[in-house]
């Protein structure tokens, strides 16, 4: 029996919860906040709500109310799934703040097995490779080693590159393996838009809502730069959905391909010792716990594969 869920229909608070989970995984990167509405059963309606947002539905706003518009574009479902998200922004933000000025190595290793986990999933659901997939496979990990040769991109606060980051960074929803934070790190901006701005702006709320003495830091840079890179994701999940949709059914195997040779390409930029060569006092904390790190990268293996071998066995469950 086919299990089709009326999502609209779904209690707010499990909508919200549902938001909360996906908004933390699309920061950790390896893992898109796309396998997890698959892995839950909403991925289908997340889509065809986001591609809802369209001039047509904002004239049935126009010409018939608020009321029609939101039913239009299962407006409360996409309301709680959004607030989910944002929140869990700035918890997940200052835990992984805290991790890495305690220990980047172990974080970073932990990215890695996520990461290499991500590999895995992607071979696993690959259709057999003929020609024209292999060119892709290796347009894509060749693309990927350039990057990795090429000078590192370093942290960017330039408006227009942050703006960049966030439409981009947005694919990690819409297709489901891609990860948007992988991509943020390779463009240099991980920890500024993921962890630093958003973690400012909770001080600038704490200092709103809990006045005292001792005020927390605030920089109106970092402030601009979560706005635009806000801006630059809402509006890359709305223009890329329906092409990035239309790329995931029409060549998924193509796609598969590509993503699978640009993330080999790219592992050395993401090699946990090579976030940590230049910082003395982490480089001493590696010393003594390389073999934790090397058993964080196989736990963050472990843990993608055992998502991956759930999803399989609950499609299995849905499509008998």
């Amino acid at each position: 029996m086919k299990y089709n869920r009326d999502w609209n229909n779904v209690n707010s608070i499990e909508i919200l919860i549902h938001g909360l989970v996906m908004g933390t995984i699309n920061k950790l990167p390896g893992i898109s906040g796309g396998l997890y509405s698959l892995i839950i059963g909403f991925y289908n309606h997340l889509i065809n709500s986001i591609q809802s947002l369209n001039y047509k539905n904002y004239q049935v706003l126009k010409d018939d109310g608020l009321k029609l518009f939101l039913k239009k574009i299962n407006g409360f479902f996409l309301l709680f799934i959004s607030v989910g998200m944002i929140l869990s922004y700035f918890t997940t933000s200052i835990i992984l703040d805290y991790f890495i000025a305690e220990n980047e190595l172990l974080v970073w290793s932990v990215f890695f097995g996520l990461i290499i986990g991500s590999v895995y999933i992607l071979f696993k659901r690959k259709d057999k490779t003929n020609l024209q997939a292999a060119l892709f496979l290796i347009f894509g990990l060749v693309f990927g080693i350039i990057l990795s040769v090429s000078e590192p991109l370093y942290e960017n606060r330039n408006i227009v590159f942050v703006f960049f980051c966030g439409f981009i960074s947005i694919c990690g929803i819409t297709i489901p393996g891609l990860s948007g934070s992988f991509l943020l790190i390779l463009l240099g901006n991980y920890k500024l838009l993921l962890v630093d701005s958003v973690n400012n702006f909770f001080n600038l709320i704490t200092n709103i809502f809990y006045p005292n003495d001792q005020k927390l830091i605030v920089e109106n840079e970092m402030i601009n730069i979560l706005i635009v890179f806000f801006i630059g994701s809402v509006l890359g999940l709305v223009i890329l959905s329906k092409f990035l949709t239309y790329l995931t059914k029409r060549y998924p195997s193509q796609l598969d391909h590509l993503i699978i040779g640009f993330v080999i390409g790219t592992l050395p930029i993401v090699w946990p010792w090579n976030q940590i060569k230049n910082n003395l006092n982490q480089i001493e904390i590696a010393n003594s716990v390389n073999y934790i790190a090397f058993g964080l990268i196989l736990l963050g293996v472990l843990f993608t594969i055992f998502i991956n071998n759930y999803v399989d066995k609950k499609n299995i469950r849905i499509n008998r």
